[in-house]
């Protein structure tokens, strides 16, 4: 990719970014985001293709920057396992119903869109550790369900957290994760 495209890819992401994620503002436009990044709406639709698209380009930067925080967090074998999981969880949780949860309301997939696979992969072999009799790729995308926006708007986001660590920590038989 020749460098000025990927300043205006960069550019695009950080404002789009800005916009629907950071100033949590509804019903951003390819317009807005255009006009507001300084590039023509063609740019957008030849960069993204369309709102969906610029939005799983969106997941995949922000997800990208946390994913060597995740596995380092999985890997410290310093740790419990069982810790492990859980601030692993706490972590994609944090991500996904905090930070992302306007690109998740917006992704028919959501959670289970592509760019998560890798993340459930790296739950489902921590699960895989403690629960070897266990279905570890089920109990992974039953976890990363339990984080879907439907659900995240019914409860509220303390309440939330915690009932997902809870339903891990239960599920694994790790005890309280207080």
């Amino acid at each position: 990719m020749r460098a000025d495209a990927e300043r205006n890819r960069a550019a695009i992401l950080t404002v789009a970014g800005r916009l629907i994620c950071d100033e949590k503002r509804d019903n951003i436009s390819m317009d807005d985001i255009a006009a507001a990044t300084g590039v023509g709406k063609g740019t957008l639709f030849r960069r993204f293709t369309d709102r969906e698209g610029l939005i799983r380009a969106l997941v995949e930067d922000r997800t990208s920057r946390s994913w060597e925080t995740v596995r380092a967090l999985a890997a410290d074998a310093a740790e419990p396992v069982g810790d492990r999981i859980l601030a692993v969880v706490a972590a994609v949780f944090d991500l996904t119903a905090i930070e992302l949860a306007p690109l998740m309301r917006a992704l028919p997939d959501g959670c289970h869109s592509n760019s998560w696979a890798p993340w459930r992969a790296l739950l489902a072999d921590l699960i895989a550790q403690v629960a070897p009799d266990a279905d570890a790729e089920f109990l992974a995308m039953a976890i990363f369900a339990s984080m879907r926006p439907e659900i995240t708007d019914m409860i509220a986001g303390r309440r939330h957290r915690a009932g997902v660590l809870d339903l891990t920590a239960r599920t694994l038989g790790l005890g309280n994760p207080s």
